[in-house]
């Protein structure tokens, strides 16, 4: 057998140190360097923008009056109050220059690109400071009155934006590299502290006999190189996790015996294990299902706490609270029970009602995940004979589903948006209602597996696979189908269908 590389804990820890400080010090050093310049870029065009429309709105009284004098005085007065405008230029209808900010002669490359610009529009445009070498001057152009009274033209300097980037960035390199030399000091102290115990541990493992088990704490305590540090340890009566890992190391050892004797009762309570494995997934799924009337009764504990002396308010979201209540009792027999037949208490529901409930009870999730809903509907209301409780759940259910398709989609791409789309068509016996998504989505090969016990694709939140399921045996339940298709979004699409109100009698 080769022998082995001894490589000690302080360069592991050393190395581990280094790699994740510059790891994460280089990720989030180009991170917050495109977060600065995006918020720079972004600031400055507000800033320039909203400074050329004031000037604007302030220049129409002066121009109607011939007022020239208040306009220069303005564009004097501004130019002072403000050091990072380079300029500020104000042309009449005709392109010709009426006031300005220049002490002496305006840069005719200035004059060139805004009498070049369209003045009726507002444009954004970039050019090189001659006066100071590396700036850039943001060059911004609007008219004035819809350009029937001329235009201003008013130029930003980056410089100042760019300094304040750079003074970030260096602090933030300063920041990683004091955190790098103060890693590697840390880990050779905390290798020193930890690796001596851990040796006399070893040892003391090495030569262990259950036979003859008799270790003493003071065998796996600090030895004279920690002399020091143990008496103040002491004398302060201060206890650390080297000192836990001594007391559970003896404790261990005592233990070990008995342990070892009690291995064949552990054994035959295996397959006891294994039944309350099985049981656990299935309390698994049940908290799963009752999270969601659980996301609404939290939205309605909210609105009350925010507005606690609305009785017609709080009225309302007490039943509601109640219904989610309901709900709580029915999802727990539905998904014990899902494969067996429940007394359903059918009657006339609308629809549209119940998307809004639900909708209300989800609507802090919606907000939190930043998700819009659109309903693809006609604006009257749509009747179906079932239970409404059922119902509700089953749509609060494909809703929360597809916000977390949406979050797990969010994780992987960038400038993307949530959108959850409500459509309701309405034939002569049924009434088909659909909820889609633009989420993550699923492959077309695992779309018929969608609605089996216990399939599940989730990684945000580990789902049980029980949602669909529960779902497909209430609409089964209902006489109706429930449906599931691969949408132009590449999201999911669940349509239910559902037999239409009752018909009354005379």
């Amino acid at each position: 057998m080769s022998k082995s590389i001894h490589f000690p804990l302080f360069w592991k820890f050393t190395i581990a140190i280094v790699m994740v400080v510059t790891l994460f010090g280089s990720l989030n050093y180009i991170f917050i360097n495109r977060a600065l310049l995006d918020l720079s870029n972004t600031e400055i065009n507000r800033h320039g923008n909203s400074m050329a429309r004031t000037i604007s709105n302030r220049s129409i009284d002066p121009i109607l009056f011939d007022d020239i004098s208040y306009l220069d005085q303005m564009v004097s007065d501004y130019k002072k109050i403000d050091e990072g405008i380079a300029y500020i230029l104000i042309f009449d209808k005709n392109n010709n220059i009426i006031a300005h900010s220049y002490r002496s002669k305006i840069p005719i490359e200035i004059i060139d690109l805004n009498r070049q610009l369209n003045s009726n529009v507002e444009t954004i445009n970039r050019l090189v400071d001659q006066d100071i070498q590396g700036d850039i001057i943001r060059n911004f152009k609007t008219p004035i009155f819809n350009g029937n009274l001329g235009s201003v033209a008013i130029g930003i300097h980056e410089q100042n934006f760019t300094n304040s980037i750079n003074a970030i960035n260096n602090f933030f390199l300063t920041m990683v590299a004091l955190f790098l030399l103060l890693g590697i000091i840390g880990a050779l102290l905390f290798s020193w502290i930890i690796t001596l115990p851990i040796k006399r541990i070893s040892n003391i493992s090495e030569n262990l006999n259950l036979n003859s088990i008799n270790i003493s704490s003071k065998e796996v305590s600090f030895g004279n190189e920690f002399l020091l540090f143990s008496k103040l340890k002491n004398k302060l009566k201060i206890r650390d996790e080297i000192d836990v890992l001594n007391n559970r190391f003896n404790q261990m050892v005592i233990r070990l015996q008995k342990t070892y004797e009690e291995l064949q009762y552990t054994q035959a309570s295996l397959f006891q294990s294994e039944k309350m494995a099985s049981l656990g997934t299935l309390s698994a799924g049940l908290a799963h299902e009752i999270n969601n009337p659980i996301s609404g009764i939290q939205n309605c504990i909210r609105r009350l706490e925010k507005s606690p002396d609305n009785i017609k308010q709080n009225i309302l979201y007490l039943e509601l609270m109640g219904d989610a209540v309901n709900k709580i009792e029915t999802v727990v027999s539905g998904l014990l029970n899902f494969s067996r037949k429940n007394d359903f208490n059918f009657k006339e529901n609308c629809l549209n009602e119940k998307i809004e409930n639900v909708l209300f009870l989800a609507s802090y999730e919606l907000e939190k995940s930043q998700v819009t809903v659109k309903k693809e509907y006609k604006n009257h209301n749509y009747y179906v004979y079932a239970c409404g409780n059922h119902i509700e759940q089953v749509l609060l259910n494909l809703v929360l589903n597809s916000i977390d398709a949406i979050n797990e989609k969010k994780q992987a791409t960038t400038n993307y948006f949530g959108e959850i789309k409500f459509n309701i068509i309405e034939f002569e016996n049924d009434i088909v209602f659909s909820v889609s998504d633009n989420g993550i989505g699923i492959s077309p090969d695992k779309l018929n597996s969608i609605f089996d016990p216990f399939f599940t694709q989730k990684k945000i939140k580990q789902g049980t696979g029980l949602g669909l399921t529960v779902c497909y045996s209430i609409i089964e339940q209902h006489g109706g189908n429930i449906t599931a298709s691969i949408n132009s979004d590449l999201g999911l699409t669940i349509s239910v269908k559902l037999p239409k109100k009752k018909e009354q009698n005379g």
